[in-house]
């Protein structure tokens, strides 16, 4: 009888599956965290720069020597705050099966991500400015700093795109959608550093 009891009721109950490790969401944490402390060290050389020229009586950005326009600079605010919104759409229609508003959102930030783009030539080409002569640190500076945020959302765009080859493929769904999520992720701290661009070189200047 012992026996008979035995062979049918397992000593030990089943292990449950061990949760597999989100590498792509830990790798693109880390990538934003470098290009964090990329921004801070650009950021904390910019202001001490700017401090001191004040400090000894001179003008940082001397008048004529070359614009910074902040029209163009805060439609690009905008137009990627669209982005960050329709972004947001695709990663929530994902979550929901429904790959129809997933194409379209994510088929509208890559609109608008060109959109951008092309302001920031825009831009680049009304500013003017020469990295040479007395103002060489001021544009090296400048260009560096506004630079490093758009090769940041180009590597958002390539992310971006290289999920959404996936998703189409079908390797996505509500049940696992990690790679979106971190595309996503990348997008919006791309958002947030021009955020910190406009703010600290487009509107304080």
């Amino acid at each position: 009888m012992t026996a008979f009891v035995t062979d049918i009721i397992p000593a030990d109950p089943p292990e449950a599956p061990r949760a597999r490790p989100r590498m792509v969401l830990l790798g693109t944490g880390f990538t934003i965290a470098g290009f964090a402390a990329l921004f801070v060290g650009l950021f904390a050389v910019y202001f001490t720069m700017r401090s001191s020229y004040i400090a000894a009586g001179d003008e940082w950005i001397p008048g004529g020597a070359g614009t910074i326009p902040l029209t163009p600079a805060s439609m690009m605010f905008i137009t990627l705050a669209m982005s960050s919104i329709t972004m947001h759409w695709a990663i929530w229609a994902i979550g929901h099966d429904d790959r129809l508003n997933t194409w379209l959102g994510l088929g509208l930030t890559a609109m608008l991500a060109a959109a951008f783009l092309n302001q920031a030539a825009f831009l680049y080409d009304q500013m003017g400015w020469e990295i040479a002569g007395d103002l060489a640190v001021q544009s090296i500076l400048i260009y560096a700093i506004s630079g490093l945020q758009i090769l940041m959302l180009v590597g958002a765009i390539v992310f971006l795109a290289l999920m959404a080859f996936r998703a189409m493929a079908g390797g996505y769904s509500s049940r696992d959608s990690e790679g979106l999520v971190a595309a996503s992720m990348f997008w919006h701290a791309s958002v947030a550093a021009y955020a910190v661009v406009w703010t600290a070189i487009y509107q304080i200047k």
